[in-house]
């Protein structure tokens, strides 16, 4: 019973900061990005501009710390970067999907949190659990 499937996703909230002008700050390549539309045609528009950076398609690992220190690799020298757009009002994490048979988790070491406050990001799991030995 192990982890069958995980990968991380660094995410930047911004009501006022464009995804653009955030791949731009960062020099890192967003995997995805979702302005906020001001025409939307949907009654309950998004509220943020939207910035990604994920793992899931860059590595086939069930090990959480790999994906994580992946992200942490692509900020390498951009911790200043990350804490001034903190401080215009964004919100960054790391939000982590978790696919798992029976029990156990996740795993963070100190070091790894020690990096993770260096860049200011709280991390987060959406985690699954498929027994299906008992099942």
């Amino acid at each position: 019973m192990a982890c069958t499937r995980t990968y991380a996703t660094l995410r930047i909230f911004s009501k006022d900061i464009h995804p653009d002008e955030i791949t731009k700050a960062l020099g890192v390549l967003p995997t995805s990005t979702r302005p906020i539309e001001p025409e939307s045609k949907y009654k309950n528009r998004r509220a943020f501009h939207c910035w990604a950076y994920t793992t899931e398609e860059a590595s086939d690992s069930v090990k959480n710390i790999e994906h994580l220190e992946s992200i942490l690799k692509a900020l390498d020298g951009k911790a200043e970067k990350m804490d001034i757009l903190r401080k215009r009002d964004c919100d960054t994490d790391i939000f982590c999907y978790w696919d798992s048979t029976g029990q156990g988790g996740p795993v963070v070491t100190v070091e790894l949190m020690e990096k993770l406050v260096k860049f200011g990001l709280g991390v987060s799991w959406d985690m699954y659990f498929d027994d299906k030995e008992n099942a």
